[in-house]
């Protein structure tokens, strides 16, 4: 048990640290000079997307991410290149380099969902509603950024939107899960009921 609290710690001490990184100046410089359409406001909106993916990170490290916005990504990157910063944030915040999640392969759908999943978490949102990381590039309208849905309203299929993903059916099509009272009137032996 004491390896649990130690771990609980250990990841508390890490999401606080995430929670009070404050990107550096040139690092802000540069993703406005290269996002010169945002403002003060859209950028503050872009840095909490990118440090809602830092805390994802930070409190699951094994969990296999994909990246869903296109503006935290920049971000990252412009975070990247400044090599002390990024350095001392991930020693403090993943105790080890993070590295980048691997470019779209045909595993992305499933590190998609499994970021969702988490980021809903991250904010206790229900299964219904998206996160920050993956709406915010549609609020802040990105040229080419992800448009995402958490539920196009289909059950055995999906209703595909032009330029949109739905991240319910993202890996597949569920199979409708039939209950033994709704195979009609014919009786369920002994022991078939739950």
């Amino acid at each position: 048990m004491s390896w649990i609290r130690s771990r609980d710690r250990r990841t508390a001490r890490r999401l606080a640290v995430v929670g009070d990184f404050r990107f550096p100046a040139g690092v802000r410089h540069r993703f406005s000079v290269a996002h010169g359409d945002l403002d003060i406001a859209a950028i503050a909106l872009v840095e909490a997307a990118t440090r809602q993916w830092f805390r994802l990170a930070a409190r699951h490290p094994r969990a296999a991410l994909a990246m869903p916005s296109i503006v935290a990504d920049d971000l990252w990157r412009e975070l990247i290149r400044d090599t002390r910063d990024y350095a001392e944030l991930c020693e403090a915040a993943f105790g080890r380099p993070l590295r980048r999640p691997p470019e779209p392969e045909a595993d992305r759908p499933a590190r998609l969902a499994t970021t969702l999943r988490l980021a809903q978490e991250d904010e206790s949102s229900p299964p219904a509603a998206l996160p920050l990381l993956f709406r915010v590039d549609r609020e802040l309208g990105v040229q080419g950024g992800g448009h995402y849905l958490a539920d196009c309203g289909g059950r055995t299929v999906c209703h595909e939107m032009p330029g949109a993903t739905c991240l319910r059916h993202i890996t597949g099509i569920e199979h409708v899960r039939r209950w033994p009272g709704d195979l009609g009137s014919a009786p369920l032996p002994p022991g078939a009921g739950f």
